[in-house]
């Protein structure tokens, strides 16, 4: 009895296992980051986490890819990654040479960094923040006109904005709405004016904002600008919803930063990461915000039509 005491006496003080990892993002941490620390500190990982961050910045995070964090890459035990851009960057210059945890990715297998055949994903895995479009737009069905078009505003550079595009084409036919694209031109130079256009060109409208990375990074700006023009809004990303979209079924990013964590956690314990699929929200949040004088949210959003 007293040797099995001294036994557990001696695991509770051994320390937490070390895990050594570079975290690329895009436009600094979000709370996915926050809850991808909380969930490894409490699985019992002590981590080191070196940030690279972009500050939508495509020039310099490659600049400091190549000169700061390849020189160490053997130092890495994981790299982790927010975001479409930030991803596919990364994954272009470390290539296979170390595991690679993917957050925040719409399409990954349409952004061309995971494969539907899984035996190439044995250095990748990753969440998806995408909820089902079907599902977006039968939530959004019930709170907006069916006479309106719907307009998505896309970034050329930005892969998976056309992707969703496909998307929503298809989901849209359920529900009488038109679909039109529309480019925005990626150039904080010319915001001003690209907004004030937007609102002349989407003024009938209902905008449909995919999350886009530039999008996201002008997203106050970007709202206020619909807002003020009494356009309405769907969203797919967090982010607009804080910044008073209409409605919204989004993924909570912190739910995706701890599904992040078990990937890791999970590769730990033997699985492969091949073995593991790709994780996505179970219980997407439906939020209500420009539709009046109230703002209410639905853990339990309907599922969509047939």
């Amino acid at each position: 009895m007293v040797r099995l005491l001294f036994v557990l006496l001696l695991l509770l003080a051994l320390p937490a296992h070390a895990l050594n990892i570079a975290m690329v993002l895009w436009r600094g941490e979000t709370a996915a980051e926050a809850g991808f620390r909380a969930e490894l500190t409490r699985l019992g990982y002590q981590t080191t986490i070196t940030v690279y961050n972009a500050n939508q910045d495509r020039t310099a995070l490659a600049t400091m890819l190549r000169q700061q964090m390849l020189p160490k890459l053997a130092e890495y035990d994981y790299i982790y990654t927010f975001g479409t851009t930030a991803t596919t960057m990364a994954k272009s210059l470390v290539a296979n040479r170390k595991p690679m945890i993917f957050n925040a990715v719409s399409d990954p297998v349409g952004a061309g960094f995971l494969s539907e055949d899984k035996a190439q994903n044995s250095m990748v895995a990753g969440v998806s923040n995408m909820v089902p479009m079907a599902l977006q737009l039968a939530n959004a069905s019930k709170y907006l006109p069916s006479d309106k078009r719907l307009l998505l505003p896309f970034n050329p550079r930005e892969q998976n904005t056309l992707l969703v595009a496909d998307m929503l084409i298809n989901a849209a036919k359920g529900y009488q709405w038109q679909v039109a694209t529309w480019r925005i031109a990626p150039d904080p130079k010319r915001l001003e004016n690209e907004l004030k256009r937007l609102q002349q060109d989407a003024k009938n409208d209902i905008v449909f904002l995919a999350a886009d990375s530039y999008l996201l990074s002008i997203a106050p700006r970007l709202l206020n600008a619909l807002n003020a023009a009494a356009i309405p809004t769907i969203c797919s990303a967090e982010l607009f919803v804080e910044h008073g979209c209409s409605v919204g079924t989004i993924s909570s990013y912190e739910a995706l930063g701890k599904m992040a964590a078990v990937i890791i956690h999970r590769h730990q314990q033997g699985t492969q990461l091949q073995d593991i699929p790709l994780q996505t929200d179970p219980h997407p949040k439906l939020v209500l915000g420009q539709l009046g004088s109230t703002t209410k949210q639905e853990k339990n959003p309907e599922k969509p039509k047939p």
